[in-house]
């Protein structure tokens, strides 16, 4: 009887350590299948900002500066983006807050445009020493110091880093053509698949898949993209399949090359990062038959 409650206190004080050791996140998806978060910069109101996963840092839009917060005094200085070059102001010395967790001086950088409904961006750069899980079924992402049993569900994959950007590989398989490659892990892009025109030129893409939409992509500081989304027949990721994903061109080619997955296709797995190990699993969820936010025209 000793044994059996010794064993059972013993089960129970893990358990209280493995809570303790995890970091719980809840997050919403906005219209754009941004993962939105709240949290505070120095006393500030609550702030709306989007989990990036393709970024680093800090980043509010200047109407968010202007009606919720304080920063400390502003410099500025040039920065690339995908439409070009934009000069950014930013902020030094500032504390960061998501619930119980707390970064202190940060530098905040300031642009015009972010997600819908958001204030601005923070990248995966504050876990990049931690475990994190995006559970996209239950809306949390899981902070843990250590690797957890993984679910044979999952499939392992590794991760390649450029310029402080993520990648994962992928395959997309159109008619008689199949191109393989690595592709930015992107939950900040709410499209399924971008890519540079360049390699649409390359393997005769365009030419060989039926357009359902164009558009425009501004990106954080308003330089416009235009966009023309083509259906993809074949997908695959690790050992998943998708079949009829939207795979979108730009018109014009860009200093920071655009192989993407964005949001709009990545939600339909959950994921566990390992940045330390440069490993990522992943598993189809509930939102696998969701219908892609592309209309056809």
């Amino acid at each position: 009887m000793k044994k059996t409650l010794l064993y059972c206190l013993f089960l129970s004080g893990l358990a209280k350590e493995i809570h303790a050791q995890t970091d719980t996140i809840y997050f919403t998806l906005n219209k754009q299948s941004n993962v939105c978060i709240k949290a505070r910069i120095n006393n500030s109101d609550t702030l709306t900002l989007m989990f990036h996963t393709a970024s680093t840092g800090i980043t509010l839009t200047q109407e968010a500066v202007d009606k919720k917060l304080s920063l400390q005094s502003e410099k500025s200085h040039s920065v690339q983006t995908w439409g070009g070059n934009a000069e950014a102001k930013y902020s030094e010395g500032n504390t960061f807050i998501i619930n119980n967790l707390k970064w202190d001086k940060q530098t905040i950088y300031i642009n015009e445009n972010s997600g819908a409904g958001t204030d601005g961006k923070f990248g995966y750069d504050f876990f990049e020493n931690k475990i994190i899980e995006i559970d996209y079924n239950k809306n949390w992402i899981l902070v843990r110091a250590k690797l957890p049993k993984i679910s044979r569900k999952y499939h392992k994959m590794k991760l390649g880093i450029k310029r402080g950007t993520w990648y994962i590989a992928g395959t997309l398989n159109i008619g008689k053509t199949v191109y393989q490659d690595s592709f930015m892990f992107h939950t900040g892009y709410g499209g399924a698949i971008l890519l540079d025109p360049k390699i649409a030129e390359q393997y005769d893409m365009k030419a060989q898949l039926k357009t359902i939409s164009t558009s425009e992509l501004r990106d954080s500081y308003s330089n416009i993209i235009k966009i023309e989304t083509k259906l993809l027949p074949q997908f695959t990721i690790g050992n998943t399949t998708l079949k009829d994903v939207p795979l979108s061109f730009a018109a014009q080619s860009s200093a920071i090359q655009m192989k993407v997955f964005g949001n709009d296709l990545l939600k339909r797995f959950n994921v566990i990062f390992d940045f330390k190990k440069q490993d990522i699993y992943l598993k189809l969820n509930d939102l696998r038959d969701m219908a892609y936010s592309i209309k056809k025209n």
